[in-house]
């Protein structure tokens, strides 16, 4: 990996004084624990069902090493938005608490030469603490590890920029759906079933919707900066009505698999259906404005669903 600072270090905003602190507190956004801590506590559960014992230190160190890629790809992100425009490219009144970008070059928190620092910080103390378990566990985990650092690189970084090319869904569903739970599942001593692999694939497609409302009030600045991501390439009406349509096939597949045998596990699932209604139904009420509340629904079915599979997997 390598972060190109053929830019020059980024002058201080006249309206912002540079803090590595505050630049730090927008990365590790605790919101974004989130993405990462339901799939691990899922695959967690689903060991758990099997083996009856979780270790606490390894699980400790697990999500420590999946925190700090995340805040490595958030400032590779940041970076790379700030790089090609589509930051700058937002107007404040498209701004909403989930989308817009951390903004800590646009708002003079932090200069370049600090992203790319704190990224080589967060991705290698990330590897260290990843070789560490997989030699105490098995060498596959520092693979799903490697695989998910790099994912999370390239979803922004050139040439490649997965997310500039109507990918970075995608890239999410495998690394939050079938990386993370599946890698957490084999942490704690689990075996890869089909129950798990479906398990995981529901909450790849709820969090890959995250990411797609997250980008509906973006829209116009990424299409000005080159983005093309699905919302810009459907248009945001299009794009609203297709995440209505996975929704359905989330809770369709947690249904069809209650309907086959399945109703502990997935019974947990539906757990989140009444919320991703009202998801629709708000994104579809903003369609011209920041969808503030569809954004807030869609990221509290990810999690109410998440914790209806845990609590399905452990009690049901």
């Amino acid at each position: 990996m390598r972060l190109s600072l053929t830019h020059s270090p980024l002058p201080i905003a006249e309206h912002g004084h540079r803090s590595i602190l505050r630049g730090l507190w927008r990365l590790a956004d605790p919101k974004i624990a989130l993405a990462s801590l339901v799939p691990f506590c899922v695959g967690a559960a689903l060991a758990w069902r099997e083996t009856e014992r979780i270790d606490v230190r390894l699980a400790a160190a697990a999500f420590l090493a999946l925190f700090l890629v995340e805040v490595g790809k958030n400032a590779v992100n940041d970076l790379y938005d700030f790089r090609s425009g589509a930051d700058a490219a937002v107007r404040p009144e498209e701004r909403s608490p989930f989308s817009g970008g951390k903004r800590v070059l646009i708002d003079g928190l932090l200069t370049e030469r600090d992203l790319a620092a704190i990224a080589w910080i967060a991705f290698v103390a990330a590897g260290v603490i990843g070789v560490a378990i997989a030699l105490e566990r098995q060498p596959l985990l520092l693979l799903l590890g490697a695989a998910a650092a790099l994912v999370s690189v390239l979803y922004s970084m050139p040439p490649v920029h997965l997310s500039y090319r109507g990918l970075g869904e995608l890239a999410v569903f495998a690394v939050y759906g079938p990386g993370i739970v599946l890698g957490s599942l084999l942490l704690f001593g689990g075996r890869i079933t089909a129950e798990s692999v479906d398990v995981s694939m529901i909450l790849g497609i709820l969090i890959a919707l995250v990411l797609l409302t997250n980008e509906l009030p973006d829209e116009r600045a990424d299409r000005v900066a080159g983005k093309r991501t699905l919302v810009v390439r459907m248009g945001r009406e299009l794009a609203t009505s297709f995440i209505g349509f996975l929704f359905a096939v989330a809770f369709a597949i947690a249904l069809a698999l209650v309907a086959l045998g399945g109703a502990g596990t997935f019974a947990g699932a539906l757990a989140g259906l009444p919320v991703a209604w009202i998801a629709v139904l708000l994104l579809r009420r903003d369609l011209d404005r920041p969808p503030v509340a569809g954004q807030t629904a869609t990221l509290i079915t990810y999690v109410v669903t998440g914790v209806g599979l845990a609590l399905g997997a452990l009690l049901l």
